[in-house]
């Protein structure tokens, strides 16, 4: 596989900040170059990136930045890597996916 710097694919972060309903970068991209998601990717992968979203904005502490356990913790990252797996076997033929896990 190519370095990154030489990958063509475009980069998409797949992470969570506070208020977010979507967690991939792409909110951020021109209205035209984002794709469709719901008909990009499998319905429950859809639904389980806007469930992750909601679990961080429900759990994670906007002044600390914790979860309130170790264990919401855990999930929120287990989850994270998960779905970013999930991601690059759907849809990594046409981008690269990183995750960023905040604190």
């Amino acid at each position: 596989m190519p370095a990154p710097s030489q990958d063509a694919r475009p980069e998409i972060l797949v992470d969570v900040d506070y208020g977010y309903t979507w967690p991939m970068s792409t909110i951020f991209w021109a209205l035209e170059d984002v794709p469709d998601w719901k008909s990009e990717l499998p319905e429950a992968l859809y639904e389980d990136l806007v469930a992750w979203a909601k679990f961080f904005n429900e759990h994670a502490n906007e002044e600390t930045g914790m979860f309130g356990s170790e264990e919401r913790r855990k999930h929120f990252d287990l989850e994270g890597v998960r779905l970013r797996d999930q991601l690059e076997k759907v849809l990594g033929d046409r981008f690269r996916f990183r995750l960023r896990l905040w604190f």
